[in-house]
């Protein structure tokens, strides 16, 4: 399985979250990393989070420091290079909290020739439905499925996720490398919102379960005195901030 992580200089959260997904999901399975790493966040060696990729994947590692960071780049170049009919995308600070039955899920992906993706779940599920952000999917018998009438809204985001390849070559060479990439999913080029309308997506859980992913990245952000520049919503790139700000 192909494997797709967009990373920043952080190589230590890098760490922690191959640590939970080798353990929780990939244990024995043959990975591939594709890995692009920008050049923002901590000061030290890019090739630090290539190392990391390393320690877990051995020489199964592709990857491409970019010379300057750019988000929708890194997430169109990881996409450019997948090959496997499944791909798990990654971000590079997620925790993966429980283990997660990966056989199950390719699976459920094999059985529904239009389903694009089933994400690892952020929230808690109740028995019917399952909050995402303000929305609920209900419960199809086998996974919470994104609302026909919500594909365009929420059908897509950047959680961890197991992708069809089909879906990922179909979308990803219209992506406008200079917005940010989860949004064009939403509202971005025609080609990516015909293929966004054709698919079904879900989130992979069960009644009355907890989350199984946790999000790593804020508290790193908070401490290291990083943020997103511009609107968060269409997050691009990284900044410091001002000594000024920080004082505040």
């Amino acid at each position: 399985m192909d494997i797709t992580i967009t990373a920043s200089k952080r190589s230590r959260v890098l760490r922690r979250t191959l640590e939970s997904f080798k353990e929780n999901l990939l244990k024995d399975v043959d990975c591939r990393a594709i890995i692009n790493v920008d050049p923002v966040g901590l000061d030290e060696d890019p090739i630090e989070c290539v190392k990391t990729c390393r320690e877990f994947f051995g020489e199964n590692v592709i990857y491409r420091i970019a010379a300057k960071p750019n988000f929708s780049q890194a997430f169109k170049w990881v996409w450019s290079q997948v090959k496997t009919d499944y791909v798990l995308h990654l971000e590079d600070d997620w925790l993966l909290v429980r283990k997660v039955d990966l056989k199950d899920m390719l699976q459920v992906l094999h059985s529904e020739p239009d389903l694009a993706l089933l994400r690892l779940p952020q929230f808690c599920s109740g028995e019917k439905e399952m909050k995402n952000w303000n929305i609920f999917f209900p419960y199809n018998g086998v996974y919470f499925e994104c609302p026909h009438d919500l594909k365009l809204s929420v059908g897509f985001c950047g959680h961890p996720s197991i992708i069809k390849k089909q879906f990922i070559l179909t979308t990803y060479p219209y992506i406008d490398t200079k917005l940010n990439p989860e949004k064009q999913f939403h509202r971005g080029p025609k080609e990516i919102m015909d293929q966004v309308s054709k698919w079904r997506f879900g989130v992979y859980a069960k009644p009355n379960q907890p989350n199984v992913i946790a999000d790593l990245g804020r508290k790193w952000m908070i401490e290291h005195k990083l943020r997103k520049r511009g609107n968060k919503a269409w997050f691009l790139e990284w900044e410091k901030e001002t000594q000024n700000e920080i004082t505040k």
